[in-house]
């Protein structure tokens, strides 16, 4: 009787035991997931050439030709855009020696005009080929750039609508930029003969560049 007595407590312990074990281990709090952040990488875009254009307008101030103008178009040759998450920066390169004039054809002075602008008076195409257009930072409505013309760099500040997707970007944009900084003859009055005027040292433009993402 004793030993079935004994074997009863004894079988009780163990039990007790058990469960006590079973429910320390079920109190473990449970360990929080780790979480991975995602990282943006930044996202290029190279410019369309076929799709992209830069027209300008130069205008006369002062004398009997005071508001006459011409206009044409000149080529953006490279550009790429890079977009790492808010930020968007670049660069392009845009072709001197591809003044084209539109509004006068060869009769009426199409390529002595062309010939005046690409030389030492103005964009000294010879010795300054390429433009540099560097866009430093784009905001709402607006970008800041840095010009390169003709040996001069200019800041800048300049009205631009920017889109961009997973695909395509797209810069559009009516502006003016004045040359005044860059010192060109042609954009000089002539101090003997300051009736006559001069070529405005602010031309306008517009512009609409495609890029693609590589």
């Amino acid at each position: 009787m004793k030993k079935l007595i004994y074997g009863v407590f004894a079988f009780a312990a163990l039990t007790f035991t058990s469960c006590g074990g079973a429910e320390t281990q079920s109190t473990e709090e449970p360990k929080e997931e780790e979480t991975v952040e995602e990282v943006m990488m930044p996202v290029e875009y190279q410019l369309n050439n076929e799709e992209s254009t830069l027209e300008w307008t130069g205008s006369w101030v002062g004398g009997k030709n005071e508001g006459k103008s011409h206009n044409g178009v000149i080529k953006m040759v490279d550009g790429v855009m890079v977009k790492d998450g808010e930020s968007i920066h670049g660069k392009f390169a845009v072709d001197m020696s591809s003044i084209n004039v539109q509004d006068l054809d060869e009769a009426s002075g199409k390529p002595k005009l062309e010939g005046h602008l690409a030389n030492e008076d103005f964009f000294n195409v010879s010795q300054y080929a390429m433009a540099e257009v560097q866009v430093m930072e784009v905001n709402e409505g607006s970008a800041k750039i840095m010009l390169l013309v003709g040996g001069t760099e200019m800041e800048r500040t300049i009205p631009i609508s920017f889109e961009a997707d997973n695909e395509t970007m797209t810069l559009e944009g009516e502006f003016s930029v004045d040359f005044a900084d860059a010192g060109f003859k042609g954009m000089k009055v002539n101090p003997e003969k300051p009736e006559e005027g001069a070529v405005s040292s602010e031309i306008k433009f517009n512009l609409h560049a495609k890029l693609m993402k590589r």
